[in-house]
């Protein structure tokens, strides 16, 4: 008679053996996967090295073709702007960079640029829109500035600034002391610095905002700064926002002006500004502006093309 003892001995050479025979088992099998998966590693490691090579050949492309470009400008948009009296406001998301080179394509078009001034945060911090307009509301505005119909820091900032940056072309030229007081207001509530020397007034203005608006308050900045566009657009001959691909976005100026129907039919943007054929956009947009034509212009999202009609289109 078999014993209970001789069971449990038998059971236990059974699932050893069955353990055994999953452990052989799974070692060749896992020969087999790790071969495999060390092929595909191997073949992405390729892959991954292939785009690195490939990206480094077209970022070295753009450049030597951003450079061809850049020679080419000076004749490409001689006496555009020979007329012209432009003023440059950068936003505190401008870079240095596109800020010189915007100066110098403007320079390289015959215009006149009557002024050079930075914003900071401080004039678009929601914080500090009693203090806005409180300086503009405050009595001492210029002779003939008439306040608009609107309580938005954003408006009453703008509307004071176009006054005396911007000869309206159905108004009185602005007055010298009128601009420096403005300008010394704002600088003295550390809203703006000018830099380049003294500013005077323009016929049309050229917004610089390379990259989109984060942070605390960000929408609330980002809509005082298209208030703000949208004054300066009204006091002159029109507005040019240069941007770059990072400000075409949803937190970014040239974003903000795309999406919205009222500012995008007045004010043009350029989303490539940081190269040298979107600064000959900007050129183009400028003398399009002044006929009393916007258009959006780059390869970002909202661009309706990549560059405004010339004269003989």
């Amino acid at each position: 008679m078999i014993d209970f003892r001789y069971h449990i001995v038998s059971l236990i050479a059974v699932f050893l053996a069955l353990a055994l025979g999953v452990v052989v088992g799974t070692t060749g099998l896992n020969g087999a996967l790790l071969d495999d998966l060390r092929g595909q590693v191997k073949g992405l490691t390729e892959d991954r090295r292939q785009l690195q090579q490939d990206v480094r050949a077209l970022q070295q492309q753009a450049k030597s073709d951003d450079a061809v470009t850049a020679s080419l400008a000076p004749k490409v948009v001689a006496g555009m702007l020979r007329d012209s009296r432009v003023t440059i406001v950068a936003t505190s998301q401008a870079d240095s960079g596109v800020k010189d080179g915007v100066r110098k394509m403007l320079e390289q078009a015959g215009a006149k640029i009557t002024g050079r001034i930075q914003l900071t945060d401080d004039l678009t911090d929601p914080r500090r829109a009693e203090d806005v307009k409180s300086m503009v509301t405050g009595g001492g505005q210029p002779a003939g500035f008439q306040l608009p119909e609107s309580d938005e820091a954003g408006v009453l900032a703008g509307a004071l600034l176009s006054y005396v940056l911007l000869d309206a072309p159905d108004g009185p030229p602005a007055d010298a002391a009128a601009v420096n007081q403005v300008l010394s207001e704002f600088a003295t509530l550390s809203m703006l610095r000018v830099e380049g020397g003294q500013v005077t007034a323009a016929d049309q203005v050229v917004v610089i905002a390379t990259s989109q608006i984060r942070g605390q308050n960000a929408d609330q900045r980002l809509a005082t700064t298209a208030r703000l566009v949208s004054a300066l657009d009204k006091g002159g001959r029109g507005v040019v926002v240069a941007g770059t691909r990072d400000s075409a976005g949803k937190a970014g100026l040239v974003g903000m002006i795309r999406t919205d129907a009222g500012l995008g039919d007045a004010v043009s943007t350029v989303d490539d500004a940081d190269q040298a054929s979107g600064r000959i956009a900007m050129v183009y947009a400028l003398v399009q502006q002044a006929a009393n034509r916007s258009g959006q212009y780059g390869t970002a999202d909202g661009a309706q093309a990549p560059f405004p009609p010339t004269s003989s289109s």
